[in-house]
């Protein structure tokens, strides 16, 4: 994935950088992340994606999508196709990349879900506390925690936005389809 002045730009004019975001972003930059080989298509469609075959046979590959998001976390692949690439931003569900979309494969959700969820690892409890960071940071409240002090997520509530993802600086989260 490769990110240009411009996705930098828009990320910094829509967004408050924290100086533990900017660290992240800095020492996380060169790290591929490699798509799963379980999952059709192995990579996130963009919010309000129809099917994924719906969306594979219908998308002109046209990019307005990833153009038109101003958290600039849909980006074109190399085959052209749009992905949701939270690594650095989350999604807010401004629905932007769907007014855009000119072949109607991206569709106004009734409640804004990106079909993916957290994952914790166990490298997010500390010895003696969690920092409770996910948690603080949902902003639909899905982060919780089992009274051992491991990182649960209420699926039904979660939207996918990737928000605990980003304000992890353990980097213990990761997002996977659902």
């Amino acid at each position: 994935m490769n990110k240009t002045e411009r996705y930098y730009q828009e990320y910094m004019s829509h967004r408050h950088v924290s100086r533990r975001g900017l660290f992240r972003a800095f020492v996380t930059a060169s790290r591929n992340v490699a798509p799963t080989a379980s999952s059709f298509p192995p990579w996130p469609l963009p919010p309000g994606a129809s099917s994924a075959t719906q969306f594979l046979t219908a998308c002109t590959r046209c990019g307005q999508c990833a153009d038109a998001c101003p958290m600039g976390v849909i980006i074109q692949r190399e085959d052209g196709y749009p992905q949701l690439a939270i690594e650095f931003a989350s999604c807010d569900g401004c629905g932007q990349c769907i007014e855009a979309c000119t072949t109607d494969v991206l569709q106004h959700q009734a409640h804004f879900d990106t079909r993916l969820r957290p994952s914790f690892s166990t490298q997010c409890t500390h010895a003696s506390r969690g920092c409770r960071q996910c948690a603080t940071a949902c902003p639909v409240q899905a982060c919780a925690f089992t009274e051992s002090a491991l990182p649960v997520v209420n699926n039904e509530r979660c939207n996918g936005c990737g928000e605990c993802m980003i304000q992890c600086d353990r980097q213990a989260i990761t997002l996977a389809q659902c």
